[in-house]
């Protein structure tokens, strides 16, 4: 994909804003000991914790991907489950590469974002290889396709803010995309 100037906006300020919010953190780190006796610095650390996580989630998925970059199985792992995994949604990974194109990590969690909204009550999302290609199996008493999931059937909808990994996504192409009423299976 071309280099575009909000990529490189997302990229500046997820760059602008880790260091400050790491900053906090290790303000926190030692602080902790004070715990029992102020539980709100237990509450600053878990925000503190969420913001870096989405900082780094947000800067490889709406920023600016450098030509030839790789990034390891094991970060895109923990990057993303940072931001995913909650009490509400289970990840789990079955990956088979060491590294991937960082073009191939940003689609990826694109995806990963617009499985989510798939998923309102909760379930489980799988991210699996085969065949070289990536495969995002969500799981869930209920799956519920907003009208977002149909750009991957190359139609022109309306789009709020909180679905902008939708056309984001499709952009790159050659995503298919099955569910049914409790599961979801997105190749790319």
């Amino acid at each position: 994909m071309e280099k575009s100037i909000d990529a490189l906006v997302s990229s500046r300020i997820c760059h602008d804003l880790i260091s400050p919010v790491g900053a906090i953190g290790n303000g926190v780190e030692l602080l902790e000991g004070y715990i029992e006796t102020m539980p709100e610095i237990g509450l600053i650390a878990d925000s503190v914790h969420s913001a870096k996580a989405k900082l780094q989630f947000f800067r490889i998925c709406f920023g600016q991907m450098s030509d030839g970059a790789l990034t390891s199985a094991s970060e895109v792992e923990a990057i993303a489950t940072a931001m995913i995994k909650t009490p509400r949604l289970g990840l789990e990974w079955r990956l088979q590469s060491a590294d991937y194109p960082r073009e191939r990590v940003k689609l990826l969690f694109l995806l990963l974002l617009c499985v989510e909204t798939a998923l309102p009550i909760g379930g489980t999302i799988i991210v699996s290889e085969q065949d070289g290609a990536f495969v995002v199996q969500a799981n869930g008493k209920r799956v519920q396709m907003q009208d977002a999931w149909r750009f991957f059937e190359s139609e022109t909808v309306a789009i709020t803010a909180a679905q902008v990994q939708f056309p984001l996504a499709q952009a790159f192409g050659g995503i298919q995309v099955e569910n049914s009423d409790t599961s979801l299976t997105v190749t790319f």
